[in-house]
């Protein structure tokens, strides 16, 4: 986790003037210790953050961190010197009330929200810390697991808080006109540790536990069941931090039946079933009778290594569309380029050819990441009739305005369905899985040292091409006969091969039978029935599915915006203990020592006086009323930690548009024209220095993947109607041309050719086979149409001609 912090003021002032002399004050993040235990697909995560106050001053104190946007957050605690607090779940404005009259009256409390501008931020604040203590802040949540295309599970604790873009007309604090930016330095002197211990358990086969960000030992356990994973040595927050579980038989139907506590309220006293499947779509259900549009990201944060393989994805996309098809491609940052302004064109020769273009000429040079224009300017356009609209977003996902951005995709899911890939660190989980939930699509995140992307990709595309399930129905068998929730009430989109998962609330003292899946893929129904005697039942005092069931609703409500499930969505929030946008958690130490403030006329609002930061800075006022510094939320980030001088002089301020404190200020159609740093930039901002790699990336025009990936040279030469020439074999082959077309005993030079590069795919490129799936689809479609009545036939013996 990143856990970045703004310390405010020891007591409130509205008071801000440039004017003042400021004393400068850390308080350090000095520890972070992670505690995880999978079971299955749910990883249930306990985190401590110690802080300490070296100053001579109490603090107040605000730590915003990133959390994947489908935890379910449902404990806060602190404890404050020999203090401790525990903090309830309730309404917000109540618990925000509750919060400021106990740092009023100089009791110190804690107070845990969700960022109003986005689900995957979580905002702890602790008011009255006292000076020369130290505090531990204590979170709990639990999170789904997903099966990945490859069969991997993956586990990310976020480690990285990128600066965001938002909408213009979003509350603002201005930089006065007398404070330079380009002065501005700011520090992490001494980086947070992190640990991490993770147990594996749950009585899967497990065959490998990986990281791609860090060192790990493994302890595995002699039944293969159970696996201990610590780190092997230190970390340095600039990454995520992450690891991959492969189970044995991770495709095998799971289903876990959680005991509820009886002495609880709604969901939590009854029982919840997960049922975690990967249902199977007919291959003839794949359609050439789509509309895709590919939105690249290509803002300055792309930079380097994210742009290129951005490009590498775009090539295997473009050589894997089905002719027949259309598609699109809109590139954008500050402003946006639509490939074809006009719409989207057929796929064929000549528009392939348009796209390859950009294709290779593609870089990061288009500013800041604006999403919500782009967008807008695609539902504007009608779909195609009688084609079926997709949309794939690749993004690094740096932005404010999420639930605009996810009510216009929700809006528009009836005719548009809409995948994510997030990639590279710190990218937001709230935009990209939010995008996929509300458009009824599939969501991937890509960390910066998964070498993946192009696979998770192309399973996606995989996923947009197929026909679509609709009309499903989810019923459940149970005896006695009683009514069963489905949570979320709305049924899940259902694609073929991949990870399925259902949460169903069952009344006590029951026996399910039977779990049934209906629906419709085309005109051809789809029946799956699981037997229920396969179910383990568990008793677990922590109630990690009831959690997740909970959250699962919520986060539907919460895409959904509907303003008569407002109480709902509280009620199951509150008694839950799942933090919500409607809810909070606070706690008061109402029994400990009472520190004093000094008077003053109001209370600043909580957003007003932030600096986010791994060590935190408070500014306090040589006079007697103390000021404040004032910076925005994009601004800043722990990504790295270069010492620099920490300007004590004056206030700081840093001018853009990334508060928007009221949902009647956010609007649809407003461009984003925010306070923007390059990544280079994002991690330590001075202003001056740029690394010498960052300088580099944006001097060289980045080069097509082609020269370098024998698999990408391979890809780039296949024409769009899925054959390749004999001309282009050349570089892949050990014996001559002349050689090959000796062996050819067919009329069509043109279906040796295809054949003997498919034959080179999957001899030579089998590990990759995710990535080519589609276009050696494409290609055998090809063979087919010209005639060759054995495929496989022609296959064999390419293959045995290359031997």
């Amino acid at each position: 986790m990143s856990f970045q912090c703004d310390v405010k003021m020891g007591t409130y002032s509205r008071a801000m003037s440039v004017d003042q002399s400021y004393d400068v004050v850390k308080t350090k993040l000095q520890s972070v210790s992670t505690k995880v235990s999978v079971r299955a697909f749910v990883a249930h995560v306990n985190a401590t953050l110690v802080y300490q106050n070296d100053s001579d001053k109490h603090l107040q104190v605000e730590c915003s961190f990133p959390i994947d946007e489908g935890a379910a957050l449902y404990k806060f605690e602190a404890e404050i010197g020999d203090r401790k607090i525990v903090a309830q779940c309730m309404e917000k404005k109540k618990a925000t009330k509750m919060y400021e009259e106990a740092v009023s009256a100089g009791h110190s409390a804690v107070l845990g929200s969700e960022d109003k501008r986005t689900s995957d931020i979580l905002k702890l604040t602790l008011g009255n810390f006292p000076a020369g203590t130290t505090a531990k802040l204590h979170i709990s949540f639990v999170m789904e697991l997903k099966v990945r295309s490859d069969g991997g599970v993956p586990f990310i604790i976020p480690a990285v808080l990128n600066p965001r873009y938002a909408p213009e007309n979003q509350k603002q604090w201005h930089h006065p006109p007398n404070v330079d930016l380009s002065t501005i330095q700011l520090s992490v002197t001494s980086a947070y540790s992190l640990s991490v211990e993770a147990e594996i358990m749950g009585g899967h086969q497990i065959a490998r536990v990986i990281s791609h960000s860090d060192a790990i030992n493994v302890d595995l356990a002699e039944d293969g069941t159970n696996a201990k994973v610590t780190q092997d040595g230190g970390f340095t927050n600039d990454h995520d931090w992450s690891m991959v579980i492969y189970y044995s038989d991770s495709y095998k139907t799971h289903m876990v039946r959680e005991t509820g506590d009886r002495a609880g309220t709604s969901i939590i006293k009854d029982d919840v079933l997960m049922v975690n499947l990967f249902p199977e779509v007919p291959e003839a259900s794949y359609s050439n009778k789509n509309e895709i549009i590919f939105i690249i990201d290509r803002s300055g944060s792309m930079n380097g290594i994210n742009i290129q393989r951005a490009q590498s994805t775009l090539l295997l996309f473009l050589k894997s569309l089905p002719p027949g098809c259309y598609f699109n491609i809109i590139s954008f940052g500050s402003t946006y380029e639509a490939l074809f302004p006009d719409g989207s064109k057929e796929y064929n020769e000549k528009t392939l050819s348009i796209a390859m273009q950009l294709q290779e000429e593609m870089e990061a040079n288009m500013g800041g990441t604006e999403i919500l224009r782009p967008l807008q300017y695609l539902y504007s356009k009608e779909p195609m009739k009688g084609y079926a609209r997709q949309l794939i977003l690749l993004t690094d996902g740096q932005v404010w305005n999420v639930d605009n951005i996810l009510k216009l995709v929700a809006r528009h899911a009836i005719d548009t369905r809409a995948f994510a890939i997030g990639i590279g660190e710190g990218a937001s989980t709230a935009l990209v899985k939010g995008i996929a939930r509300a458009g009824n699509g599939q969501a991937e995140m890509v960390v910066q040292r998964d070498s993946n992307l192009q696979t998770k990709v192309m399973g996606l595309l995989q996923k947009m091409v197929q026909e679509s399930v609709h009309d499903v129905r989810i019923t459940a068998d149970i005896d006695p006969v009683s009514s069963v929730k489905l949570y979320p009430k709305v049924p899940p989109v259902i694609f073929g091969g991949s990870h399925l998962t259902l949460y169903i609330r069952l009344p006590q003292q029951t026996q399910v039978k039977r779990i049934n899946i209906n629906g419709h893929v085309g005109n051809k129904p789809l029946d799956l029935s699981i037997d229920g005697s396969t179910i383990k039942v568990i008793h677990d005092e922590s109630l990690a599915l009831h959690r997740l069931a909970a959250r699962a609703q919520i986060n539907q409500w919460q895409i959904d915006d509907e303003e008569d499930v407002s109480e709902e969505l509280v009620q199951m929030s509150v008694s839950s203990g799942v933090l919500s946008r409607l809810t909070a958690f606070v706690g008061v130490d109402n029994e400990g020592k009472t520190l004093k403030n000094e008077p003053q006329e109001d209370f600043l609002e909580t957003d007003s006086m932030e600096l986010e930061m791994d060590s935190c800075y408070m500014a306090a006022a040589a006079s007697a009323a103390p000021q404040g510094i004032c910076t925005t939320k994009s601004a800043f980030s722990s990504r790295s930690h270069k010492k620099s001088k920490v300007l004590a002089g004056s206030a700081i301020y840093l001018g853009s548009q990334s508060f928007c404190d009221d949902e009647e200020d956010c609007d649809d159609g407003e461009e984003s024209q925010d306070f923007y740093l390059p990544q280079s930039q994002a991690c330590c901002y001075d202003g001056v220095e740029e690394s010498d790699d960052g300088a580099e990336a944006k001097r060289s025009k980045i080069q097509p993947p082609s020269q370098g990936n024998n698999l990408m040279s391979l890809v780039s030469l296949q024409q769009f109607d899925g054959s390749w020439d004999m001309k282009d074999l050349q570089s892949f082959l050990t014996i001559t041309l002349e050689d090959i077309r000796k062996k050819n005993n067919t009329k069509n030079e043109k279906c040796w050719a295809t054949a003997l590069m498919l034959a080179i795919l999957e001899t030579q490129f089998d590990s990759e086979r995710q990535q080519w799936l589609l276009l050696a689809s494409k290609a055998r479609g090809f063979l087919s149409a010209q005639g060759v009545v054995d495929v496989e036939d022609l296959l064999q013996r390419a293959k045995e001609t290359l031997v």
